[in-house]
């Protein structure tokens, strides 16, 4: 499924937190500079040319397991950021 693992450009490491969706391994998770930290999400990765992630949703205690969020197309020199 993860082709190639990109960074956020802004991100501050939350810490590792195991995901389902990506076969169980712990993953560190990321959030956007300078504002409460309510969701955490993975280093963005290429899957079938698109940039993607998934949330982990700090209130409900769990992984937005049905959604794989898509940023749109992978071109080489991409900067990923959080908007």
């Amino acid at each position: 499924m993860v082709e190639k693992w990109l960074k956020w450009e802004n991100g501050k490491e939350w810490g590792e937190i195991q995901c389902p969706m990506l076969d169980d391994e712990y993953v560190m998770t990321y959030y956007p500079e300078g504002v409460p930290c309510y969701y955490s999400y993975t280093a963005p990765f290429i899957c079938d040319s698109d940039v993607c992630y998934y949330r982990y949703d700090h209130d409900e205690g769990g992984w937005d397991e049905n959604t794989l969020f898509c940023m749109g197309e992978y071109t080489e020199g991409t900067i990923v950021r959080f908007g």
